[in-house]
Formats: C-alpha cells, sequence, structure tokens
C-alpha cells in the first residue's frame, strides 16, 4: 500500500516538474525579443518624443513582453489571466494546466546600467502583506498559496539620451534575483542583486527558494 502511494505521489510531482520545464522554456524565448531603441506616442500627425521616464519606460516594455508571452502560450495552449490593476501583484497570471486553481506568476521587471558592471536594480514586490499572509487577496490576484512559482522577466536598458537600447533580457525566479536588502528605502519592497555578472553568471545570492521565504519572512520594516 505505501509503496503504490509512493509511486502515486511521484508521478504527479514529475508531471509537474513537466510543466514547470515547458513554462520555463515558453518563458526563455522571450529573451530573444526585439525592442527598438527610441520611442514616441502620435497624436493629430505629430511625433513626440518619450524621452527616458523610467515608468513609462517599464510600461512600454511591459506591454511588449506581455503580448509576445500571449501569443507563446496560445500556441502551448495555456490559459492565462492579464492583471490591468498596476498595483497588484503579479503582472500575468499563467494557469496551470494539471491543476486549475494553481498558478505560475509573472512579473515584468525593467532596470537601467548605471556602470558597466551595475543595474539600479529591481523592486520585487512587499515582503509584508499578502508575501506574510499566504492565503490572502489584498494588492495580489491570486492568493500567493496559489503560485506553484514566481517568475520575473527582467529588462535591463542603457541610457543614451533620447534611445534606450535593450542590453539583456533575462528570466529568472524571484528567488534567484532577490538580495537580503529592501528594494527602496519607503516601501517595504524586497530589493534585487545588482552586480550584472552575477545576474548573467546566474549567481544567486540565496542558495534556494526556501532559504529565501525564510529570510524576508521573518524581514523587519
Amino acid at each position: 500500500m505505501n509503496g503504490i502511494e509512493h509511486t502515486i505521489y511521484i508521478d504527479k510531482q514529475q508531471i509537474i516538474g513537466d510543466e514547470i520545464q515547458e513554462i520555463s522554456d515558453i518563458l526563455n524565448e522571450i529573451s530573444d525579443t526585439s525592442i527598438d531603441d527610441a520611442f514616441s506616442i502620435s497624436n493629430n500627425g505629430i511625433n513626440y518624443k518619450l524621452g527616458n521616464d523610467s515608468k513609462i519606460i517599464s510600461k512600454i516594455y511591459e506591454i511588449i513582453i506581455i503580448d509576445k508571452l500571449k501569443g507563446l502560450l496560445d500556441t502551448k495552449g495555456y490559459k492565462y489571466i492579464e492583471n490591468e490593476i498596476q498595483n497588484k501583484y503579479p503582472d500575468f497570471i499563467i494557469i496551470s494546466k494539471i491543476q486549475e486553481e494553481k498558478f505560475y506568476a509573472v512579473d515584468i521587471k525593467s532596470s537601467y546600467l548605471k556602470t558597466e558592471k551595475k543595474i539600479n536594480g529591481f523592486t520585487l514586490g512587499t515582503y509584508k502583506g499578502y508575501f506574510k499572509n499566504r492565503d490572502s487577496l489584498c494588492s495580489i490576484v491570486k492568493p500567493y498559496n496559489n503560485f506553484i512559482k514566481h517568475f520575473c522577466i527582467c529588462i535591463i536598458y542603457l541610457r543614451t539620451g533620447i534611445k534606450i537600447p535593450v542590453k539583456h533580457i533575462i528570466v529568472k525566479e524571484k528567488w534567484e534575483i532577490a538580495r537580503n536588502v529592501a528594494g527602496s528605502g519607503n516601501t517595504c519592497n524586497i530589493g534585487s542583486i545588482k552586480l550584472l555578472s552575477d545576474l548573467l553568471g546566474n549567481k544567486p545570492y540565496f542558495n534556494n527558494e526556501d532559504e529565501f521565504n525564510t529570510f524576508w519572512l521573518s524581514y523587519k520594516c
């Protein structure tokens, strides 16, 4: 009896593992997305440059990335939820084919190069609220406990006047790019690795997701 139950458990874990790998492969295709290096809007036949305001640039990247992601997911038969509320986590949700009440969180993050070796950094969501109370629906589309994985699509760009060339697009799980410092001085957000070589070279600060959770669940604001 015990042997049969153990076999069933392993099979379920393997199926979920296969889906996680498929989702990871789909997200990694985003890394090859081509993004123009200059943005403008048109009104009454006049083009207006948008400059390099980080909030505007971040939203443009989010629109471009999500549009491509939806196309890739459609070809694989995945359903998804688009989050149109700016202050709710995450930006985009992929629904599991295996368990419809389980999800994959996708957040679109962007940051610019401050130097050749360091980025300005990403903010990776709160370490309070829904992060601590994982059955809550406050500022989150689905309860945190219902997510199988939390992915970040990270866009790193260079500020050069009116042009904003994208240098790197990387896909990581949230814990893989997180650090042990807050992401901003006036909000309770998780901070990120800033050294470019660590981000590109797959050198996370935390050893695994459990270590990341343990640290941030006990972090004091």
